[in-house]
């Protein structure tokens, strides 16, 4: 029995060449991964910096570990230096508009925020109170590690998504 080569039913595509055009291909291949959504913030001097992100993975349960992926040029990341102190909060499907504001480091997404305490947005669908264990620059971003230090529940609600470049709900 004689075996056939196996033929790529994917192809690059048409046009682009080099790694200008494995950059496109790969923003869209990634953008095809659903994912949660969270916000991660940490208080400097009792402001709130903050970020929304999607690369979000939970690494270890003993111990207990986080991991978050952030641009190199996220404006809360000069202060996710080992030692620390951040939050996570697990976005719920009604939370498209703290995902939004916390997107965007403008004044109203401080608004978020509880004034003291943690920065956690409230009824968050889960939130996890961490400390900086470890930061890795990789390519364009930083992976930051983290020990979590406590967990919390919210409300039990579908949570948001990611998927092709927008907020998406379950269903």
């Amino acid at each position: 029995m004689s075996r056939k080569p196996i033929r790529a039913g994917i192809r690059p595509s048409q046009g682009e060449s080099g790694a200008e055009a494995l950059t496109e291909r790969l923003k869209d291949v990634f953008s095809r991964w659903a994912t949660g959504v969270t916000v991660v913030a940490t208080r400097d001097a009792g402001d709130v910096i903050a970020t929304t992100a999607t690369a979000f993975t939970p690494l270890s349960l003993e111990p207990a570990l986080v991991l978050i992926c952030l641009g190199a040029n996220a404006l809360v990341l000069p202060f996710l230096e080992p030692g620390a102190r951040y939050s996570i909060s697990i976005l719920g499907e009604d939370q498209q508009r703290a995902a939004s504001m916390a997107a965007d480091p403008g004044p109203l997404a401080r608004t978020l925020f509880p004034p003291d305490g943690d920065p956690v947005i409230p009824d968050a669908v889960a939130v996890l109170h961490c400390t900086v264990d470890e930061v890795f620059p990789r390519g364009d971003h930083h992976i930051v590690i983290g020990a979590v230090d406590d967990a919390e529940l919210g409300p039990e609600k579908p949570p948001l998504l990611y998927f092709q470049r927008e907020y998406r709900r379950l269903g």
